[in-house]
Formats: structure tokens, sequence, C-alpha cells
């Protein structure tokens, strides 16, 4: 069936695209627009577009330094795209921007393209996503223990400023490194399939908690360190954070504990050998007084007596003495 009337089908396609469109020429003056445009207008100003009208009548105070900036650039011959937060009547929502000369057949400018897209729910999950991050990445860097962040190929994509305090390396010198260069050099053989095996089967792990393991800093010293890893899947990508705390005092501070008590130990085992030795003369010859020995007998008894008072005392120093150089160490 043939229509009655010309088909506009230029219209027809602008009438169809879900973007505001807008021909104007280079005086400004409207020259064609689709419906929703005509319709984005009318909801946010009660205004009416029309064909001959001068466009800049339609733009808000607040975007009008904006507009013809881009207007301008574009009847230069440049195609300009910005982003947008469109506001009125306490109405808000992001727009994307564009102008782009038009000529016509014989190659002409005949005026400026303004195309208007709502990209209010993909820009507002970006700031969303953005401020999440930011997030994350705050709560990292305030953490007072060094975190990597690594991802499936062992490499680290991010890590916080404890990390430069624990290994000595700047920030720029550990992102997408190798995890491998903090593994001391003895413990790489195999540290690849580790993390390849951790990524098949993540879950939470505590290395260090009860054995010692060790770290490599950037001078070559190393450390021991207990490390915790925990993975995360952000866009569909695997990724690991490995909290790692430096317990080099803390172990050796332990290993000092140990080996004291384990010296006191000895000490009070060997003294208290020793000590009975005087200690039962002094009681034996106390024993002995008392059960009434001639003048002459008792004065040799307070003799050893005295001795064995004395030996006893020398060996209570000593323990005091050798306790004191066990702690003191």
């Amino acid at each position: 069936m043939i229509p009655n009337h010309p088909v506009n089908y230029a219209q027809m396609v602008l009438d169809n695209s879900t973007d505001a469109i807008l021909l104007m020429g280079t005086n400004y003056s409207v020259l064609a627009f689709n419906q929703n445009l005509e319709e984005t207008i009318q909801a946010y100003s009660g205004k009416i577009l029309k064909t001959g009208d001068d466009y800049r009548n339609f733009v808000t105070r607040s975007d009008k330094e904006v507009f013809f900036d881009l207007f301008q650039t574009a009847v230069r011959g440049e195609s300009v795209t910005i982003e947008r937060l469109a506001s009125l009547n306490q109405i808000s929502i992001w727009y994307e921007y564009k102008m782009t000369p038009t000529y016509d057949k014989d190659k002409n400018l005949l005026g400026v393209c303004l195309r208007a897209k709502n990209i209010d729910a993909k820009k507002k999950m970006e700031i969303a996503l953005s401020e999440s991050e930011q997030k994350f990445r705050n709560l990292i860097e305030s953490a007072p223990n060094a975190i990597l962040i690594v991802d499936s190929k062992g490499k680290i994509i991010h890590c916080n400023l404890e990390t430069e305090n624990t290994f000595g390396y700047p920030k720029e010198e550990l992102i997408n490194q190798t995890v491998e260069l903090l593994v001391p050099f003895q413990h790489r053989g195999g540290h690849d399939r580790m993390i390849e095996g951790y990524f098949q089967s993540p879950k939470p792990m505590r290395i260090g908690k009860d054995q010692v393991t060790t770290a490599l800093k950037k001078d070559r010293t190393e450390i021991l360190v207990e490390v915790s890893l925990n993975s995360f899947v952000v866009n569909q990508t695997s990724y690991v954070s490995a909290i790692i705390v430096d317990i080099t005092e803390k172990v050796l501070a332990e290993r000092k504990i140990k080996k004291q008590i384990h010296e006191l130990k000895e000490i009070a085992r060997i003294q208290s050998h020793e000590i009975r030795s005087p200690l039962s003369n002094i009681l034996g010859l106390v024993n002995l007084l008392e059960s009434g020995m001639p003048e002459e007998t008792t004065k040799e008894i307070y003799s050893h007596l005295k001795k064995s008072a004395t030996d006893l005392d020398t060996f209570i120093c000593d323990i005091v003495k050798r306790t004191a150089i066990s702690l003191s160490q």
C-alpha cells in the first residue's frame, strides 16, 4: 500500500532515537529536532520548541557558558563530547553532550548537531563505584599492617604505605612486580604453583601462625612475618589480599624469654644441690649444739657453723648474680 503523503524517513529515525537530537544553524536557529528533545525541554522548562527558534533561549543560565564553548568548537570543524549534570526545577540528571559540525551535500557548513544522551544510571553507578573504591583504598592506607593486593598471576596491583615501612620499597617499585620479590630466594621454588593452587581453591589462610615464615626486604634483610590471605572477586576477576605482619621482634622476644626460663630452671636445678650441702651442715651442727656438748666442742661447732653459713651466703649471692645476668641478656 502506497501512503497518500510523503514519508519523512529521516524524521522517523530521529524520533525513534533514545537520545535528544537537535540540528542548529550557525546562528543558533533550530533547523530540526526529534521528539525526545521536544519532550525533554517541555518537561524541564515547560517551553515548546519550534523550528526557527533561537535555541539560546532554551539553554539554562548555568549551562550557557559551556554551551557556547561547545558550539564555537563545533563551528570550527571539531567534534567535542562532555559529561554534565543538568539541573532544573530540583531535578538533576547526568547527560553526555556531543556537538559535531554538520555539512550539506556540497560540504558547506550547515550548522551544528547536538546529541544529548541520558547517562544518569551509568554515571551514578560509576560515581558510587569510584566512591566505594576510594573508601576501600582509604581503609587499606589507614591499616597498621602491610597489605598487598595480588592478581592471579602473582603480580602486585596495589599496596599501602605500611608496605613501604615494612619492606623498604616505594609503592611505585612494587606495583606490577611479582610477589616473589618479597620471598627469600631459598623459598621461591614452587611459589608460582602455590599461588595457582590458592586461586583454584581459595579460602582464608594464615601463614606463620604455628611456624615461622620469612620475607625479604629491599636491603636483602630477612624478617619473620605472619601472613593472612583472603580472596575476593571484582568484575569477575579474582584477587588475593595479603595482610603481612612483621613479627621479628615478637618472635625474638619470645625466644629470649624461653631461653631465660630454661637458664633459670638450670640455675635452680644446679644451685639447689649446692645449697643443700651447707644447709645440711648447719642443721646437723645446730642439732649437736642442742644435744649439750662440752664447751670446747661447742666452740669448734660454732666455727663450723659459721663457715657453713658463709658458704650458704656465697651460694645465694652467686644465684642472684647468675639470675641477673640471664635476665639481662
